[in-house]
Parts: C-alpha cells; structure tokens; sequence
C-alpha cells in the first residue's frame, strides 16, 4: 500500500470522512486516557522506514509496538486496516465503518480490564454507539472464547454485525 504523505495526513482523514474525534486521536490529542495504550498518534512506524504492503494508497492512524493501523478508501466507503512491520504482506482488513473500528479498540479495553464506567465514558467521547451491543454480547459469550482463534471469529463476526448496523445507519 503506498502510505499518504505525512504532510497530507490529517486533510486526507477528513477527505475519507473520519471523524472528528478519529482525527484528534490520530493527530495524538488523547481524548480519554484509556486511549493511551490501544489508539493515540501520530503515526511513526510508517513515515520511518516501515514497509508496508502493496496496495490502494492509505493513511495510518498510529503504532503500538509492530502494528501500523490505518485507514483508506474502499468501494463501498472506508477501510481499517492493521499489519505487522514485520510482515507487511499479511495485512488485515479490521473493518469497513468506524462504528466497526471503534468495536475492535474497545474489544482490546474490555479485554485489559478497563472499568465499565471508563469504557462508557471513552465511548461518549468518540461517539461509538455499539458499546452496550458489545458488552451484552460479550456477557453472553465469555465462557465460549477460550481460544485466541474462537475470540477472533467471534469478534470479526460482530465487526461484521456492526459494520452493517452502522452503514444502514
């Protein structure tokens, strides 16, 4: 994937119809404190050397650790994607809304034990609509997700659900 220029970033963010609270995030305004380990710019690791893979030009959003997160056009509206600097052929489509996007990042807050109360707070802020959709469903499926690979079809199966709420939305 070519990488929008860095210069370019924040303007092509608002082109694709990110959000205002997705921009400040990307831009590194952390909006919540639970932001601060799972979604805060600005992005490093693809504006420094990083490979990254072929494809449909895209914006990243930031870095924790390997993983590039970003956005860009689709077909039917957006794209999030994620890939490892290790292994930059083996991206992954996250989702196609923010509603979908905003599931994942509060996916990984549920799972590093931040309090309801936070994530309901995080959730205001941002604007994810989804987040009583995700924890009722979560209740209901705890015992279920006993494997990485049973938590991560169960989580693309919501992004999915969610992706569709939102775009009809």
């Amino acid at each position: 994937m070519t990488v929008v220029a860095e210069t370019l970033r924040m303007a092509t963010l608002q082109q694709l119809g990110a959000s205002a609270p997705l921009v400040q995030l990307a831009m590194g305004e952390c909006l919540h404190e639970v932001f601060r380990t799972v979604c805060l710019g600005p992005a490093f690791l693809a504006y420094h050397g990083a490979r990254a893979p072929d494809g449909p030009p895209w914006v990243p959003l930031w870095d924790r650790g390997s993983r590039v997160t970003g956005l860009r056009a689709h077909p039917d509206g957006l794209e999030f994607v994620e890939f490892s600097v290790e292994d930059p052929r083996a991206f992954e489509r996250i989702a196609l809304t923010e509603q979908g996007f905003w599931l994942t990042r509060f996916d990984a807050l549920y799972e590093n034990d931040v309090p309801e109360d936070a994530l309901h707070e995080a959730a205001r802020r941002v604007g994810f609509r989804y987040l009583d959709q995700h924890l009722a469903a979560r209740e209901e499926t705890e015992e279920r997700l006993s494997t990485f690979s049973d938590h991560r079809l169960w989580l693309q199966g919501l992004v999915a659900s969610i992706d569709q709420q939102a775009a009809g939305a």
